[in-house]
């Protein structure tokens, strides 16, 4: 069992370093930035949503003052009048807006703070996202680097020094006996040259002896 398991986390390894090798770290960097950036539209969806809240709740509480304002005179208008039915009425009014006006005002402070605690994490996400496409160039520059000297150190293994040397020695050697061969057959050639000089000598001339035969 205990072997079996050892294999098993040898083979999962493997696997492991055969992912890492396939996953190319500056995709994985542009990926991230994707992901991120999606949830910054989203975020900033969100974010338009809610502010679109907060404005609409501002001009519902500016409208609510105003209801407010206006039966408030109107309370005052009936009052000088004489008509105090009417100036209840109208002080209904206005007592109904005033606390409309404070359920808005309650709504609005929580939605004020959501926007602005969104604000604040878009804010961060974009500098985050700044940093990341940063760092993701520095080190698209730095794998390129690795990769062109990977690559250099590749080649020059393969050109091992070592066993690609050149033997100046053995190439000395070489010419010598060569050399020393050519200036050997040069000795033959002029060794034969100065036989057949002396060959020579020794050779019949042909119209001296025609001459001694004449004489006879």
């Amino acid at each position: 069992m205990g072997v079996l398991k050892r294999i098993s986390n040898i083979f999962r390894a493997k696997v492991n370093d055969t992912l890492d090798e396939l996953e190319h770290p500056i995709e994985l960097l542009d990926q991230k930035l994707r992901d991120m950036e999606d949830s910054l539209n989203k975020a900033k969806l969100s974010s338009a949503q809610i502010l679109g809240n907060v404005h609409e709740i501002e001009k519902k509480m500016e409208e609510s003052k105003r209801i407010s304002t206006e039966f408030d005179d109107k309370v005052k208008l009936a009052l000088n009048k004489g008509n105090e039915e009417l100036a209840k009425k109208a002080l209904a009014r206005k007592l109904e807006a005033d606390n409309n006006y404070k359920s808005l005002e309650i709504s609005y402070k929580d939605a004020y703070e959501k926007a602005e605690s969104v604000k604040t994490k878009l804010k961060e996400l974009e500098e985050e996202i700044r940093k990341t496409r940063v760092y993701r160039d520095e080190a698209a520059a730095r794998f390129n680097n690795a990769e062109a000297s990977k690559k250099i150190n590749e080649i020059m293994s393969n050109v091992d020094t070592g066993n690609n040397k050149i033997n100046m020695d053995d190439i000395e050697r070489k010419i010598q006996k060569k050399e020393a061969l050519a200036e050997g057959l040069g000795d033959l050639k002029e060794e034969d040259t100065l036989e057949k000089e002396f060959e020579k000598l020794d050779e019949v001339d042909i119209d001296e002896e025609l001459k001694k035969y004449k004489q006879n």
